[in-house]
């Protein structure tokens, strides 16, 4: 499985070439000679776009970990993760994903692009995607509606009670038991 089911001439970030309800997108040939272009993700493919620098060190720390299949391209902000997806519907801006990270989501079936190079500047493959392994988008990087902020909480501020409502909070978005512990 490809990542990308083709790609797009770019003007910045931002795609030059129609993308809605096209079927045959540019080859990676086509577009290297442009300034800047960015990849069209495939269907079944997701964006995890973190554009902290802090939290993108947090999840490369947890994908090279657990050895996770997955894409990561540095931005001049944070990082890019992309993977096949496990059942993530639509995306957003500043999103909290479960394991309390913030990202913009962006999901393949809506057509959306990643940029791959800007002005000029090829962006920086940290990681490569294993096409031979179909690993998922983990449970605990899927989007949550919560207020909780972990990444900036210090003791003495709640912390074991911000903990237990986050358990009914992902309880009660369809997590399980064990899914619920792993996000914990």
């Amino acid at each position: 499985m490809n990542i990308y089911k083709g790609y797009t001439k770019n003007n910045g970030k931002r795609p030059v070439d129609r993308i809605n309800g096209v079927e045959d997108f540019r080859t990676l040939e086509e577009v290297q000679r442009f300034d800047s272009y960015g990849g069209v993700l495939s269907d079944n493919a997701i964006l995890i776009d973190i554009d902290d620098k802090q939290q993108s060190e947090i999840l490369l720390k947890m994908v090279e970990k657990l050895d996770l299949n997955c894409q990561v391209i540095r931005t001049s902000r944070g990082r890019h993760f992309t993977f096949i997806n496990s059942g993530v519907e639509s995306g957003g801006k500043d999103k909290k994903l479960a394991c309390g990270l913030i990202a913009d989501v962006k999901v393949g079936s809506r057509n959306a692009v990643e940029c791959l190079k800007i002005d000029g500047e090829k962006r920086f493959v940290e990681r490569e995607f294993d096409e031979r392994n179909e690993n998922i988008l983990p449970k605990w990087l899927h989007p949550v509606n919560s207020s909780a902020d972990f990444i900036t909480m210090e003791e003495g501020q709640g912390r074991n009670s911000a903990l237990y409502s986050y358990i009914l909070t992902l309880t009660s978005a369809g997590f399980t038991k064990e899914e619920t512990k792993e996000c914990i």
